[in-house]
């Protein structure tokens, strides 16, 4: 039996990883879809668990941003949170995150996988589309890329669809859930199976470490609330 364990949107949240690691403490592969680092406390060990783990990662904007692209924020949490990211990680580790792929795909096991991020990176509105998008629209979208699974990261909310033979998921967040609940979520492939998964963690270490980063309170108050509930974009 082959076990892939797919997770997204980790946003440097240790205690999100660490819940991951003790629920699958040996995965045969480990697949990232982005956004490692931006709004949390630990970009630097998160960053380091996931080099060392992944069997393969893409990136999303915030991975981009704190590597060094020049990419514009739209508010002032991305401006206060990329700036920390920065000042705690080395220049390899920014060359790391500059230079993952924007997409992949990979066989494995029998499977043939490909790994994205939902554009724009607008959690909410994206998977929403995801859930309640016509199998029309779904096959004008994905149809013309060739994997029995896509994997979309940028999407804080679990969702799942079948179209033309294939599933098309959103394993969610593993740091910054959003989808009214707090649990982080990931997905597992195992043998062709491929089941979502709730982690029941306590974010408090997670809260606490915030309240010592260089953010606008009100910023801060605005990451504690949302691990607190998951509350939706």
């Amino acid at each position: 039996m082959t076990r892939i364990i797919i997770f997204g949107d980790l946003h440097a949240n240790l205690e999100g990883w660490h819940a991951l690691q003790q629920a699958e403490p040996a995965p045969d592969a480990v697949f990232c879809l982005g956004d490692i680092v931006g709004y949390g406390p630990d970009p630097k060990r998160c960053l380091d668990g996931v080099r060392a783990s992944a069997t393969c990662a893409i990136g999303g904007r915030h991975d981009w941003a704190v590597g060094g692209s020049d990419i514009t924020p739209d508010s002032d949490l991305l401006a206060e949170s990329w700036r920390h990211g920065q000042s705690v990680l080395g220049a390899v580790d920014c060359r790391y995150l500059l230079d993952l792929p924007a997409e992949q795909t990979v066989s494995l096991a029998g499977g043939r996988f490909h790994l994205a991020r939902l554009q724009p990176d607008n959690p909410a509105a994206e998977t929403f589309s995801l859930i309640t998008a016509s199998t029309a629209q779904l096959q004008a979208r994905f149809g013309c890329i060739e994997a029995d699974v896509i994997f979309l990261g940028g999407a804080h909310v679990p969702a799942m669809r079948q179209v033309a033979g294939r599933l098309i998921v959103c394993p969610g967040s593993l740091g910054l859930p959003r989808y009214g609940v707090a649990d982080p979520t990931f997905a597992a492939w195992e043998d062709g199976r491929l089941q979502i998964h709730h982690l029941h963690y306590h974010p408090d270490a997670t809260i606490r470490k915030l309240a010592l980063l260089p953010l606008d309170p009100e910023n801060t108050a605005w990451l504690q609330t949302t691990l607190r509930t998951g509350d939706r974009f």
